[in-house]
């Protein structure tokens, strides 16, 4: 079975800044996946490239089957060619972000930032309407069973920015149910969360996550969520993957040297 994400020989760079180096990395399809690390240590960078949201300078980065690395590399002999529109517009719809800043419309209501989630999957006359924010009424009804499930039934017509942190955080997991993507790229879905708040989103992404076959690949930044979250663990820091482990190998004392080899590095 090809893998849902598959990196060799990854470099990203800024200027000359090398941000991420990655000489192997895969991960199975269905696989529930946690990248933890010190700030910095390119964790996001990771998330983002899988993502396709930046370049790799060199390399081989495959997600869902498709080559996502610049054209114009050799790769075996043949050169790539970059990625078409439909194509990127199918694996935009296979991929699932959720990333810090959430990207939620702030004036519109919880139930219409939900049905953003299904727009990849309408065509024809249902997708012009939809740019009138006019969607097909099973679709509506299921935007509204998304978010009855999350604690969210009396918060429908609310708009997201007059919602908790909580609560947009709840909304942006019902537009990934709409969205029914196949990979599911989190960052830090729980950071400013009490921890009430912390145990709801992180239930809540389980069960989004729970569908046959889908791929939940998270940045933490709490160590005591990996059992709730991951059964593997990468461990990064200054821009490489230190240790790949499944969680039962994942170690106090492990997660301390991840932290403190930092700690010195940016005492110097």
């Amino acid at each position: 079975m090809t893998p849902a994400v598959r990196l060799e020989d990854v470099q990203v760079a800024v200027g000359g800044r090398v941000l991420l180096e990655v000489p192997r990395l895969a991960i199975e399809s269905g696989e529930r996946v946690a990248i933890i690390g010190p700030n910095g240590a390119g964790k996001s960078t990771l998330l983002r490239l899988i993502g396709a949201l930046v370049e790799a300078r060199r390399g081989r980065v495959e997600v869902l089957g498709r080559s996502i690395a610049p054209g114009g590399e050799a790769d075996g002999g043949h050169v790539r060619q970059p990625l078409s529109p439909q194509e990127r517009r199918a694996l935009r719809c296979d991929t699932g972000l959720l990333l810090q800043g959430l990207h939620l419309v702030p004036r519109l209501s919880a139930r219409e930032n939900a049905l953003i989630g299904a727009l990849g999957r309408l065509r024809g006359a249902k997708a012009l309407r939809s740019w009138y924010r006019w969607y097909p009424q099973d679709l509506v009804a299921e935007a509204e069973a998304a978010l009855a499930a999350l604690g969210l039934a009396d918060r429908n017509g609310t708009r997201v920015d007059r919602l908790s942190g909580g609560e947009r955080q709840k909304v942006a997991l019902a537009r990934l149910q709409l969205q029914r993507p196949r990979l599911l790229l989190v960052d830090e879905p729980t950071s400013a969360l009490d921890p009430a708040a912390t145990r709801e989103v992180c239930a809540a992404l389980c069960a989004v996550a729970a569908a046959p076959g889908r791929t939940l690949l998270t940045v933490v930044h709490d160590p005591e969520l990996l059992p709730v979250l991951a059964s593997r663990v990468i461990g990064m820091a200054e821009g490489q993957v230190r240790w790949d482990r499944p969680l039962a190998d994942v170690t106090q004392s492990r997660l301390q040297a991840l932290y403190e080899r930092n700690r010195a590095r940016v005492a110097k």
